[in-house]
């Protein structure tokens, strides 16, 4: 995509989000759109097949926000963006983040997300220090494999298990290197599961409550693998939080509002919508490779930046499926 002089709009600073058209970079674009009035929120995103155009709509409404259908790999046009839109923050969404598919199409994910970061580092590394974005990178608890008992804190060595946990390492060795080396501030933020409004039905919690709000079976994959749960605005939250507050250099970890197995999650929403039990037809099958359990600390945020979550998992679920029930027409395809 090529840019001309003229075409920018002059609102002073602004800030990138990479992937904003995603799940939880849509919902990081509302929360800043909101937060920041004054600051153009710029979304530079390449839709991919997760991408529902009509969900991310809403963003449009915003005089602040502005959509930009620019390849992370061009990172010579991606240069010019941030310096013609005076860019002083980069939160780094953009990747691949299927674990099943990482499976089926590992190069995809190499390419994606370590060639992808690697052309962002190098963007802001070509410019005057001064000029220089900061720069968020976020990444997961699958950097550090099965945790049996415990909770990692930031500091414990890492051990990815599947591919897409592979390339997170190798992105946070990059931001590592890219700091040290050239200077850039970089914070680098970890989260577990998301989740909340706008979510592909693909995804555990959003095909379970679509599937009972348009009255089809369903079956679950056997399996009693925990995993920590946040609400998607309760991660943006601590997303803005570790790039305001948190120090050059430095991993977070985002602490979840609940520690969840699918079965837990199950019962919550069936509980919910006690009406529609009868169309969950049991376990069956097994994922290709499904962890016994991630786990993170959130000491760290608690302390070093006064943050922990506000939604309960409970009302998020209440949101989430308030938020479905209204919206078929943005879902329904």
């Amino acid at each position: 995509m090529e840019f001309t002089e003229g075409e920018y709009d002059d609102m002073g600073l602004s800030y990138i989000v990479t992937g904003g058209s995603g799940f939880i970079g849509s919902a990081l674009c509302d929360y800043l759109c909101q937060k920041y009035p004054d600051v153009q929120i710029i979304n530079v995103s390449k839709h991919t097949y997760a991408v529902i155009p009509k969900i991310i709509k809403f963003l449009e409404n915003y005089k602040n926000y502005k959509i930009v259908p620019l390849d992370i790999f061009d990172t010579v046009q991606l240069i010019r963006l941030i310096q013609d839109y005076n860019v002083t923050r980069i939160y780094h969404l953009a990747a691949e983040t299927h674990v099943d598919r990482s499976f089926q199409y590992p190069r995809d994910f190499l390419v994606s997300n370590i060639e992808g970061t690697y052309s962002v580092l190098e963007a802001i590394r070509s410019l005057k220090p001064r000029k220089r974005p900061r720069f968020y990178y976020m990444s997961t608890d699958e950097v550090f494999g099965v945790v049996k008992t415990g909770f990692r804190d930031e500091e414990a060595m890492t051990h990815p298990e599947n591919p897409y946990a592979a390339t997170k390492v190798a992105c946070e060795a990059l931001c590592q290197a890219w700091a040290l080396s050239f200077k850039i501030p970089i914070v680098v933020g970890r989260s577990m599961n998301v989740f909340g409004p706008r979510q592909h039905p693909e995804k555990l919690i959003p095909k379970i409550i679509t599937h009972l709000l348009t009255d089809r079976e369903y079956t679950l994959y056997k399996g009693n693998s925990l995993r920590g749960w946040s609400y998607v605005y309760d991660t943006t939250d601590a997303i803005d939080t570790i790039m305001t507050k948190g120090k050059i250099g430095e991993f977070y970890h985002v602490a979840p509002s609940a520690m969840k197995s699918v079965y837990d999650i199950n019962e919550t929403i069936l509980n919910l919508m006690p009406s529609k039990r009868h169309l969950f037809k049991g376990y069956q099958g097994r994922r290709l490779k499904d962890d016994d359990r991630y786990a993170l600390s959130g000491t760290k945020m608690q302390h070093e930046l006064e943050w922990s979550p506000k939604w309960s998992f409970e009302d998020g679920i209440k949101a989430t499926i308030e938020w479905y029930s209204k919206n078929k027409e943005l879902w329904i395809y």
